[in-house]
């Protein structure tokens, strides 16, 4: 695989997805929400005296598991099915290219991209959090990393379901329903086992890690927060197994394994897609 090719294919995936609506209107949108919980977070300080970083930092982690997903996950479902249906992606493929090298072009050019709306939402939110007073950057650090690493695993999902459905509309639509049942159906999953009382704590905790939004909430909640309860019962009794140290590494290997087994199960599909 020729490093320099991977870079080309990357930096025309990252312009042409920064150029698509749904970029411009997530990126967008995400900037905006992340001002206006910014602002709610200042103002808590001069009303209540709370600090605004801690304000924010709780209340953007509800907005990351919630808008990273639904921006990820189609961005990355449109882009390989998008492509074989208007021929360009056969065309790429025909060029002096392997396979290789024009799949990790085009995810590793995605994953700029979500990133690149990320890091411009969180920016907003710094800036107008520091135009107001300083504060402690390490927790707001740790939540863009959270939302960072959550960004890589839902492109990558969404990659994985767009050359696996051969049409844009069906990629769309399992990204649509791998959002719902990420977000919602996986929590109340959880929550009717622990209703049931079927497993420990500990069981509970494991089924809840299988879905990385909530490793990637579970993180960024250890680095927003020193008390536990915000972990919930599950939570607190990881802390106590693990200890945070090893409970945060255990979290971010979860989703390094995620993007990586992801990327690799949509590399070994798209290597043996028919492109014509």
């Amino acid at each position: 695989m020729r490093p320099r090719i991977v870079l080309l294919l990357a930096g025309r995936e990252l312009r042409a997805a920064v150029r698509t609506r749904w970029f411009v209107v997530g990126a967008v949108a995400f900037t905006l929400l992340a001002l206006a919980v910014a602002g709610l977070g200042v103002a808590g300080t001069r009303v209540w005296g709370i600090s605004a970083l801690d304000r924010t930092s709780a209340a953007m982690l509800n907005l990351v598991l919630l808008f990273v997903p639904l921006l990820t996950l189609p961005l990355g479902a449109g882009s390989f099915a998008g492509e074989l249906e208007d021929g360009t992606l056969p065309y790429l493929a025909a060029q002096p290219v392997t396979r290789t090298e024009l799949f990790c072009g085009k995810l590793f050019g995605l994953q700029a991209a979500t990133t690149l709306s990320l890091l411009l939402g969180f920016g907003a939110a710094a800036i107008w959090i520091g135009a107001h007073g300083a504060v402690e950057s390490r927790a707001f650090l740790a939540l863009v990393g959270g939302a960072a690493a959550l960004g890589l695993v839902t492109t990558t999902l969404g990659v994985l379901l767009s050359v696996t459905a051969r049409t844009r509309a069906r990629s769309l639509a399992a990204a649509i329903g791998a959002w719902i049942a990420l977000v919602f159906l996986c929590d109340f999953g959880v929550l009717a086992l622990a209703a049931a009382q079927a497993f420990g704590p500990n069981a509970l905790f494991s089924i809840a890690l299988a879905n990385p939004l909530q490793s990637a909430k579970t993180l960024c909640a250890l680095a927003i927060s020193e008390r536990l309860e915000i972990l919930g019962p599950a939570g607190i009794e990881a802390v106590r197994t693990f200890g945070r140290p090893l409970l945060a590494a255990l979290l971010a290997g979860g989703l390094a394994l995620w993007i990586a087994g992801g990327g690799a199960a949509a590399w070994f599909v798209f290597k043996r897609r028919h492109l014509a």
